[in-house]
């Protein structure tokens, strides 16, 4: 008899199991933390901050009840947070994880991962020193790689990639989420690395292993307008937009649009583009966004505005804001770009020279030194 390959059930079937059991069981923490974890696989399928913020409270729930040992619920936490883009919240509850393990190996990735996208790189060096055994998992051999592109080592932050591809392929089918994950940053840091046609072949592969994945479809979009393919760039902007909204896509998709001579399709995107992010800043004061640490998209509104030359005073000013509460290189180069483009050089020239100091192979940051130096 032919074995059935096993279908893990949808998010919204997990989530309705968890919440009954969280019901008959209100006092058990792992269910809490279970439950956060069907929120958080509905808040990455869909990118859906309503889900990230229950998946919040659910972690919270589960370490309300109990702290003790309960680093799964920390690193759920922490998780949610980063999901919503709350990144400077994240470090607490990741320092948490870390503690509560006594220093297990995904805990210590998850913090390593929160202090990368903190800028916090003198710690982040340090534990990549003292944790060898990080390069060894393919889950935290992924987040090192993020810290050798930083600092210039590409060559070794696509070995780590790659192996980790390859042990995740060895895990078989039921792993294909994960498996398309790993294809798709390998993409990212072979296209940040100006290897386009790597690149590409990394989305392909990332969309045929799971076609719903949204960070390999905003790849193939940004490699078709890195080529000047604009309908290419459309049609995957269109399909990625299926899934969810985002302003990095939207823009490219804008801008595609632009150069295919649509003028007014690409200006009603670019007002689209505006009203969201319009939306997502009235969330200031509120629930959403208001824990002092900015949503990402603010960095993406800011690079898109500079690419396409719209409301340049905002994108310095966003950039800015970003900056507050993440010091990478990414926020740097994105504010050098932003006052590049409105004709602050001397803004421009300090933030990139903040961006390239540490040794950074990255295209654009290259790319952007070149000019504004």
């Amino acid at each position: 008899v032919a074995s059935v390959p096993y279908a893990k059930p949808s998010p919204v079937v997990e989530i309705a199991f968890h919440k009954d059991r969280v019901k008959r069981d209100p006092n058990g923490a792992i269910g809490w933390a279970m439950l956060s974890e069907a929120y958080l696989a509905l808040a990455r399928a869909e990118d859906l901050d309503s889900a990230a913020e229950e998946a919040e409270k659910a972690a919270r729930e589960s370490l309300r009840i109990r702290e003790v040992g309960n680093h799964r619920a920390a690193r759920r936490l922490t998780e949610s947070l980063l999901a919503q883009h709350r990144f400077a919240e994240a470090e607490a509850p990741a320092r948490l994880a870390v503690r509560l393990s006594g220093g297990e190996l995904h805990a210590s990735g998850l913090l390593l991962s929160v202090l990368l996208d903190l800028g916090r790189y003198e710690e982040a060096r340090k534990m990549v020193g003292r944790r060898p055994e990080l390069r060894d998992d393919p889950e935290t051999a992924a987040v090192c790689a993020r810290w050798y592109e930083v600092i210039g080592e590409t060559d070794l932050a696509l070995t780590l990639l790659q192996n980790s591809i390859r042990a995740v392929e060895k895990l078989g089918p039921a792993q294909s989420e994960t498996l398309a994950q790993f294809q798709s940053m390998l993409g990212w840091t072979q296209l940040r690395a100006g290897m386009r046609d790597a690149a590409k072949k990394s989305f392909e592969l990332a969309n045929s292993t799971k076609p719903s994945d949204r960070k390999a479809l905003a790849g193939l979009a940004r490699v078709a307008f890195e080529a000047g393919e604009y309908s290419v760039c459309v049609s995957y902007c269109e399909r990625a937009e299926a899934l969810a909204e985002l302003t990095d896509v939207m823009g490219w998709h804008s801008m595609a649009l632009e150069k295919l001579g649509k003028k007014a399709e690409s200006e009603a995107l670019a007002i689209r583009i505006d009203a969201l992010n319009a939306e997502e800043h009235s969330h200031d004061g509120g629930a959403s966004h208001a824990h002092g640490s900015r949503h990402t998209h603010s960095r993406l509104y800011a690079r898109y505005l500079a690419d396409s030359g719209r409301h340049l005073d905002r994108a310095v000013a966003l950039a800015r804001e970003d900056l507050k509460w993440r010091k990478d290189i990414y926020a740097y180069d994105t504010l050098a770009w932003a006052a590049f483009r409105a004709g602050d050089l001397p803004v421009a020239r300090d933030a990139i020279r903040q961006a390239a100091e540490i040794g950074t192979k990255d295209a654009d940051v290259l790319a952007h030194a070149a000019l504004i130096r």
